[in-house]
């Protein structure tokens, strides 16, 4: 099956049903499966099957008619953050060997061709970009079935179908949003997609829309749990993914969505989905990341994560590692141990960043805390920690004492910042570089 089959399907049998709403943009099936015929019938006049384009689109709904349009086609393409400098845009699609860049000033030939090629569910469609532990981009090819065969597994173990609707608090650049909103829309639900970055704004739409589904980063759950005033009942599934939720905010969650479910997911660009924890799972074994997704193999070698499964992307197959460390204890339960190249040496002493920042994170007045290595003329690297407190007479000494007391000497970070919020790229994850990058300033 290819990505946009039951987009069509769904624009015969519910034409009117609304699939997307962002802003003052709401779009039935029948809506939004023309806007894409129109893309894939007159871009067919400029691109062949095979070509890689980059799409630099500001709207969501754009970007994602823009995309399933190109798809149509047999081609890829790449979403990039609009604010994207053109030097950057330029290298990536020299790298990636693409023909143009659709963005703002991009025309649409007014033309429209009789038919499209024929595509395969093995063919690629999209490039998805991700950062990594080191900032620098990189591009991961997609085919329509490594995604699509996910679905049907996506939809069991989240609990989602096409009576949900579904809300999306960041944008379709970070693959997870994506595939969170073409998973829903293959369902035949509704995705909701947040005009805007503020929590209050995000409760506004939840209940407006009467939404039973939310994907957030923890990040965000964060946020929009601190602007809850009266617990939102209607919400029956809450899935997040792109870090580790720490168990505060799980019960946090639960107070807030009561009749809600807490589904995490671990996953990669590269790998897809690999393991979920759900309610019970985060509450009895925090630390974990959960069990094997339905139909994949996880398996731990020389401390390093593999994974076996058919949603990997296809330069992966049939087993890879993304250089993720961890242990799997004897129910299956799989626990991170780090990034092998996040790892600090201090002197010839090998510290986990994740360990540090476990221990450090319950500290009393501690809300969050990111810990990286920096460069360091004696030892080699130093251990630095970013903070983000919730009691505001919480001082450094304060936090030295604690990690005394409870972090091997070597471990203890030698360098502290408060900070109001950490920062973080588009797929949720800590901007080490920038933070680093903060330091040296």
């Amino acid at each position: 099956m290819l990505i946009y089959d039951n987009l069509k399907t769904f624009s015969r049998i519910q034409p009117d049903k609304i699939c997307l709403i962002n802003g003052s943009t709401v779009l039935t099936y029948q809506e939004l499966a023309g806007k894409v015929d129109s893309v894939a019938y007159r871009m067919a006049n400029l691109i062949k099957k095979g070509d890689k384009l980059l799409i630099k689109l500001d709207n969501a709904v754009s970007q994602l008619c823009c995309l399933l349009g190109i798809a149509r086609l047999g081609a890829a393409a790449i979403i990039v953050d609009p604010s994207t400098p053109d030097k950057m845009c330029d290298d990536l699609m020299e790298k990636a060997g693409a023909i143009c860049c659709v963005d703002d000033k991009f025309c649409l030939p007014e033309d429209m061709v009789q038919t499209l090629p024929e595509v395969k569910p093995e063919d690629i469609f999209l490039g998805a970009l991700s950062s990594g532990s080191t900032g620098s981009p990189k591009l991961i090819w997609r085919d329509h079935q490594s995604w699509v065969s996910a679905f049907a597994v996506q939809s069991r173990v989240f609990g989602l179908n096409g009576a949900d609707t579904l809300f999306l608090s960041g944008s379709l650049i970070y693959t997870a949003n994506l595939n969170s909103c073409l998973h829903l829309l293959h369902e035949g639900g509704t995705v909701v997609i947040a005009q805007n970055s503020l929590p209050r704004t995000w409760i506004k739409e939840i209940n407006e829309y009467n939404v039973s589904a939310i994907f957030m980063v923890p990040a965000n759950y964060r946020t929009v749990v601190r602007a809850v005033e009266t617990p939102l009942k209607k919400v029956k599934t809450l899935i997040s993914a792109g870090a580790k939720m720490d168990i505060e905010t799980v019960k946090q969650l639960m107070r807030c969505f009561p009749q809600a479910g807490v589904c995490e997911y671990y996953g990669a660009s590269e790998l897809g989905h690999i393991t979920y924890s759900l309610t019970e799972d985060l509450l009895e074994h925090p630390g974990s990341v959960g069990k094997a997704f339905p139909n994949v193999k996880v398996w731990i070698e020389k401390d390093l994560i593999w994974v076996e499964s058919p949603y990997v992307a296809p330069a992966y197959k049939p087993n890879a590692t993304i250089g993720d460390m961890g242990e799997m204890d004897e129910e299956g339960y799989l626990y991170l141990l780090g990034r092998e190249n996040n790892i600090i040496n201090k002197g010839g002493f090998k510290i986990i960043p994740e360990h540090v920042e476990g221990i450090i994170n319950r500290c009393p007045g501690i809300t969050e805390s990111v810990v990286i290595g920096i460069d360091d003329q004696i030892r080699g690297q130093k251990v630095a920690v970013w903070i983000i407190k919730s009691n505001s007479s919480l001082t450094v000494e304060d936090v030295k004492a604690y990690c005394r007391q409870n972090l091997p000497r070597h471990a203890c970070p030698q360098v502290f910042k408060f900070i109001e919020i950490i920062p973080r790229n588009n797929n949720g994850k800590v901007d080490r570089n920038k933070l680093k990058s903060s330091i040296q300033k």
